[in-house]
């Protein structure tokens, strides 16, 4: 294979933004991955930045969906408690409706511990 720019010379590499073949005097090594001398150092070192940012994104992203779990597993707790309370106290169930409320966030407490789950387990 020949260099890109360089048709005589021998090409070494590839660049690892643009894919074209490149010869020792056109290479630059941007590690990890060569990139052409002046043209696509920054796309490489771009594109270094978010392979290596990713690399942590499922475990962050999982413990996210579970602090949000939580939270809505507070909420769902704390209404469901405020709707049942007069009941158990022998008042009129004014606010009943409540619990309904808060079964909705029990449910979306189970999804995002769920998916939370489900996130984390991917490799």
């Amino acid at each position: 294979m020949k260099c890109y720019y360089h048709h005589q010379a021998d090409a070494v590499a590839l660049c690892k933004s643009c894919n074209r073949a490149v010869c020792p005097e056109c290479a630059a090594d941007v590690h990890p991955g060569t990139a052409c001398k002046g043209r696509c150092e920054s796309d490489v070192a771009d594109l270094n930045t978010i392979i290596e940012r990713s690399k942590t994104a499922y475990t962050k992203t999982g413990q996210a969906y579970r602090r949000s779990g939580v939270f809505t597993l507070i909420i769902g707790l704390l209404f469901v408690a405020l709707g049942l309370l007069p009941l158990l106290v022998n008042e009129n169930g004014g606010a009943l409706f409540m619990a309904p409320i808060g079964a909705v966030f029990l449910l979306s407490s189970f999804f995002s511990f769920r998916s939370g789950k489900q996130i984390t387990e991917v490799k």
